[in-house]
This record gives structure tokens, C-alpha cells and sequence, in this order.
């Protein structure tokens, strides 16, 4: 389970990023403007927002096998339907909202709370295994998929795309097995119980002075991403007068910071101030900006800021997911990490729309890069409010609910 897990995360990831490949083509090809190529990403991320905490819902009371099942099917008929768009509207319809809904049942969150309800020992470690396929399966993925858009052309390549997509729903119908009867965590839960109703437990978290700090964090996170990263780093990378394959190898090795970046915070988190560690995260994210506004002076550039966004990227929201197992609870954690992550979504469409604007105002994109850098300034702040409720590793106290 796990390992299929990592690859249709190396794969749904993949997709997802290559529409920063496709975007020059589809300009080219069919005249699309930026904004009109944004406003499919954009609607991923809506579909996402949307979906997500519906998806973890369903998941925490169903179960991770029909939920992703469902999921990777939705995105064979998006990725693939998409090979034959020809209008902006075929676009937005198979892309943005159809993958959108397969894109919010097999994200991060959602692989995680599935992992969590199969394993009591080594979760962490089938955790980071499962999710890495997010981050460092990227690297040979999007490599491959460059190749594959230069020789066979966006349109082949996304027919493949599809194809991959409906084998991984069809192995998860078969290979996930029923999760644990018992699950040991005996971390407290707010209060808050299965039986309840969507409504109560609703209302519950969002009085949770900790869940709306994470929430805006990680929705001013999901701005500075998935929302202008994802979709103008390689665009960007072209003006600046590098190639494709260069800029998608940065991506790519922006893919292996990732990797690195999961098993080296999600260690952090076991250790030191987690909000304050999630703080200095957003911090240097926001530095990180400054350099890549400079990558045009030399390749060597443009690849050690892919390394060190990598390394911060993904890296957040493990260190999210452990201050929510200790706030919150790990019985509704399909719901609480579904709603964080459709606030990223809803943060990243936001981003995608307004890059896609400025770039058609401007026919520049350190505008975006700017407000990306107060954005995540200012999900550091939000994060460095939040209360630490660990003892120190050195007592035996129990962290309050």
C-alpha cells in the first residue's frame, strides 16, 4: 500500500507540475493567453480546496480505498481527457474541475491520514516513505515527462498520463486491505468523536485558536507554491533565457530538496520548538524569493534556489501535521488535514490567478515574486503565534488535549 502510494504521488504530483511545461506550448499552439493557461490551474486548486476536506471526511469515515480509488480514476479521465482540448473551455471542464476532484483525493494529507489508520509502529517512517513520492519522485517523473513532451508532444504524453493514472486506481481496489481494527494512539481528540456530526465537529475546529493559525499559514503557504512556484518557475526560468530541459531539471532537483527537506523537518519536529521551527521555515522561504529574482545571472543560481525552496517546501506540512496530532488528534485527522490543505489550494488559485494577471500586465514576473515574499513573511508570524503544548523530551508530562 505504501508503495503504490509513493508512485501515484511521484505520478499526480507530475501531472500537476507539468502544466508549467505545457503553458509556452499552449500559447504557442493555440494562442491561449497566460491568464486564460492560469485559470485551469487556478480551477485545480478551487476543486481542491473544495474537495479536500470532503475527501478527508469521507476518508475518515469510509476508509483511504475508495476515497483514493476514486481519486486516481477521476484524474485518468482529466489528465487524459485534456490531450484533446482544442478550446479554453475543454480545459477548464477535464483539467481543472474533473482532475481537480482526483487532484483533492490523492494529495499529501489525504495519503497521509490513509497511512496513519494502517500502521501504529513506524507510522512516521511509512509516513515520509508514502508521501515522498510527492517530492523526490518528482525528479525522475518530470524528467521523463519533459523528454516525453519534446519527443511526442503534450497531447501523447498526457494520454499516457491518463493510462498510468487508471492502473493505480485499479491496483488500490485490489491491494488495500482493510485498515486496523485498533488503532493504539491514545492522543486526545479535542472532544471530538466519529459519531459526531460534520457540523459539530466543524464548529469545533474553527474555534480552535491553533487550527485558524495553521490555516492561515498554510493558506498564505499554498500562495507562495503550488500557486506561483508550481506554475511560473519554469516559465520564469525560459524568459530568463534558460531552456526547457534546464528548467525542468531545476524543477526536478527542487522535487529531491523536498525529499530532504520531509526527512530532515519531520526529525526537527520530534525535537525542537515546532512553531517556531515551522516559523523560520516561512522566513527563509521569503529569502529564498529575493534569490531567485537574481537566478538570471547565472544557472548555477537558478539551481541552488530550486534546492533550497525544495528543502522548504514540502517540508511544512509534516511539521503542521504534528502540532495537529498534538492540538487536535489523530481520530478526525482526514477532516482537520483535508481543511488546511484546501485552504493551501484556495491560497495557491489565488496565486495562480493573480501571477497569470500580472504577467499579461506587466510581461513580468517579479511582481508576483515580491507579494510572495510579504506573504511568507507573513505565514512565519502566523505561524510563531502558535502555542507549543509538548513537555520537554526530558519529563514523563502528558501534552494537554
Amino acid at each position: 500500500m505504501v508503495a503504490i502510494c509513493f508512485v501515484a504521488m511521484a505520478f499526480t504530483f507530475g501531472a500537476r507540475s507539468s502544466i508549467s511545461m505545457s503553458l509556452p506550448l499552449w500559447r504557442d499552439e493555440m494562442g491561449w493567453t497566460a491568464a486564460q493557461s492560469s485559470t485551469g490551474a487556478s480551477l485545480v486548486l478551487l476543486m481542491m480546496a473544495l474537495g479536500s476536506p470532503i475527501a478527508g471526511n469521507l476518508m475518515d469515515r469510509f476508509g483511504a480505498r475508495i476515497v483514493i480509488a476514486c481519486g486516481l480514476f477521476g484524474l485518468a479521465i482529466g489528465v487524459g481527457g485534456t490531450s484533446y482540448a482544442t478550446e479554453p473551455m475543454h480545459y477548464y471542464l477535464l483539467f481543472g474541475i474533473v482532475a481537480g476532484v482526483g487532484y483533492a483525493s490523492v494529495s499529501i494529507p489525504m495519503v497521509t491520514a490513509a497511512v496513519s489508520a494502517y500502521f501504529v509502529k513506524a507510522r512516521g517512517l511509512a509516513i515520509g516513505v508514502a508521501v515522498a513520492g510527492a517530492s523526490g519522485g518528482q525528479l525522475p517523473v518530470l524528467s521523463l515527462l519533459g523528454i516525453l513532451i519534446a519527443s511526442l508532444g503534450w497531447r501523447n504524453t498526457y494520454q499516457i498520463l491518463g493510462v498510468l493514472m487508471a492502473v493505480f486506481a485499479v491496483l488500490v481496489l485490489l491491494r488495500f486491505k482493510p485498515p486496523l481494527q485498533e488503532n493504539e494512539d491514545t492522543t486526545a481528540s479535542a472532544g471530538i468523536d466519529l459519531d459526531d456530526s460534520l457540523i459539530s465537529r466543524l464548529q469545533l475546529l474553527f474555534a480552535n485558536r491553533t487550527f485558524l493559525l495553521l490555516l492561515g499559514a498554510f493558506s498564505l503557504c499554498g500562495f507562495t507554491t503550488a500557486g506561483v512556484i508550481d506554475v511560473y518557475f519554469i516559465p520564469y526560468a525560459i524568459s530568463c533565457g534558460f531552456t526547457l530541459i534546464e528548467g525542468s531539471a531545476a524543477y526536478g532537483v527542487h522535487g529531491l530538496g523536498n525529499l530532504a527537506g520531509v526527512i530532515l523537518f519531520s526529525w526537527m519536529a520530534d525535537h525542537v520548538h515546532r512553531p517556531r521551527l515551522l516559523a523560520s521555515m516561512f522566513f527563509l522561504r521569503a529569502l529564498a524569493f529575493v534569490l531567485l529574482m537574481h537566478i538570471s545571472a547565472d544557472i548555477s543560481l537558478m539551481f541552488v534556489f530550486a534546492a533550497i525552496f525544495g528543502i522548504l517546501n514540502f517540508a511544512t506540512f509534516p511539521v503542521i501535521a504534528n502540532i495537529v496530532v498534538t492540538h487536535i488528534g489523530v481520530r478526525i485527522i482526514g477532516l482537520t488535514l483535508g481543511l488546511l490543505f484546501g485552504g493551501h489550494s484556495l491560497g495557491a488559485a489565488i496565486g495562480v490567478q493573480l501571477g497569470g494577471w500580472m504577467f499579461d500586465l506587466t510581461a513580468r514576473y517579479d511582481w508576483i515574486w515580491w507579494v510572495s515574499v510579504g506573504l511568507a513573511a507573513m505565514a512565519g508570524v502566523f505561524a510563531i503565534l502558535v502555542k507549543e503544548n509538548r513537555p520537554p523530551r526530558d519529563t514523563d508530562a502528558e501534552p494537554d488535549p
